[in-house]
């Protein structure tokens, strides 16, 4: 986030909270004496404040920032895992059953087309069909009367001629209508269908639509793409002087370009033998472990190759700010509970000041959270986290402020100057 940004967002903090303490100067004057008492390295906030700063908990990350090749890439699918869908036939769109987005199973009909050729297809193929029939018993009859001389070859030859030309064109007519997704159980009743099924190929999530009701769809032509995210991976590339670094098994750390402050892991697992001149580098692929439904193909990542895997306790970059020359970070020391003045205060107001009461009310029940800063010195920087080390003791697996912490910052500069923090 952008200093505006920060100064932006501070300033509404500050007037909303302002205009909130101006209507309880019973509450400013308490907590200008409250706050006198507390510790130097505290901060208190309640939740609606820490809604307004954009303020986030987390907690301490184990990552590997120094021992690690840096690299980008793209999130990628197998060929096989994505398809584009059309119909072998045009036709003019009478039914879509799916949206973008939905998640189909292989053999999905996605739509329905209608074209009269479709309509003379089946009925050609039932007319063969039926002819094959007849000529396969003629040809059979006449075999046997060739095999008894009673009947001539010319006559047997021209009957297997007859029956194996219509067996072909049967089945040319089968394999057109197969194409078209015709079902032959009905069709071998003698029904007719007006209707041309757009199936799925695949099994995955549509992802494009790209005709609508009434639309007339030409041969070929896309109708929707599906994608199957289940072999989701990335391609990375590994420049040249990096090459002898890297191999398969390799463990991947790689964070989203749009989110920075969220990493995920994965594994490489093959790496391509061809050299790439523009830019002189290969291509390394790996397997994405911990896959969630916000990692989509064509997405960028940074990324990183961890060479050593040793891991050091690390907090994104928003985490940490700088006051006189040293380093801190905000950790969530406790949160009270609500104090009983509040709903003394709510009983005294309750005719003059009913919905400021109520909201006192409201928040009392919401308690605070004291925040502590604690000093802490920084190693390797990367990937958006930052290697910390506290330099006091702190509680197992603590809550540290991950984003925002430059407003608790601000909040604390704004105490030690005399004005207080009212709530």
């Amino acid at each position: 986030m952008n200093t505006f940004k920060h100064i932006a967002l501070l300033i509404s903090a500050i007037q909303f909270w302002g205009c909130h303490s101006h209507d309880h100067s019973h509450d400013e004057t308490h907590s200008t004496e409250e706050h006198a008492a507390r510790p130097k390295d505290e901060v208190h906030l309640l939740q609606q404040q820490m809604d307004v700063m954009g303020i986030e908990l987390g907690h301490f990350q184990e990552v590997n920032l120094s021992t690690t090749i840096k690299t980008s890439g793209q999130l990628e699918l197998p060929p096989q895992n994505k398809a584009s869908v059309s119909a072998m036939m045009g036709g003019r769109v009478t039914e879509i059953y799916v949206l973008e987005g939905d998640f189909v199973k292989k053999g999905k009909t996605l739509a329905l087309l209608e074209n009269p050729e479709f309509i003379t297809l089946q009925q050609e193929y039932a007319q063969a069909k039926n002819r094959l029939a007849f000529l396969e018993k003629e040809y059979e009859r006449k075999k046997q009367l060739f095999a008894d001389s009673i009947s001539s070859a010319k006559n047997f030859q021209q009957a297997e001629s007859e029956y194996l030309t219509e067996t072909a064109k049967v089945n040319a007519l089968k394999a057109r209508l197969g194409l078209m997704g015709a079902d032959f159980n009905e069709l071998d009743e003698g029904k007719i269908i007006s209707s041309i099924p757009v199936a799925a190929p695949i099994s995955g999530y549509i992802s494009d639509i790209g005709v609508s009701m009434g639309s007339y769809v030409q041969p070929e032509q896309q109708m929707f793409q599906i994608v199957d995210n289940e072999f989701i991976h990335i391609d990375l590339l590994i420049y040249e002087k990096d090459i002898p670094e890297v191999s398969t098994g390799q463990k991947v750390i790689f964070a989203l370009a749009t989110r920075p402050d969220s990493l995920f892991e994965g594994k490489i697992f093959a790496i391509d033998k061809a050299f790439n001149k523009m830019p002189r580098a290969v291509t390394a692929h790996a397997v994405i472990e911990n896959k969630q439904g916000i990692l989509l193909p064509g997405m960028y990542v940074d990324a990183r190759i961890v060479t050593d895997d040793k891991k050091t306790a690390a907090v994104p970059d928003d985490a940490i700010v700088s006051d006189a020359g040293l380093n801190y970070i905000f950790v969530l020391k406790e949160k009270t509970h609500a104090k009983a003045e509040h709903e003394h205060e709510k009983e005294e107001h309750v005719h003059e000041r009913k919905e400021h009461a109520d909201e006192n009310h409201k928040e009392s029940h919401e308690g605070e959270f004291i925040f502590q800063k604690i000093e802490v010195n920084t190693g390797a920087s990367d990937i958006g986290f930052t290697e910390v080390v506290p330099v006091q003791p702190l509680p197992e697996n603590p809550t540290v402020v991950v984003k925002g912490a430059f407003y608790l910052l601000a909040e604390m500069k704004k105490g030690e100057g005399g004005e207080g923090h009212h709530h």
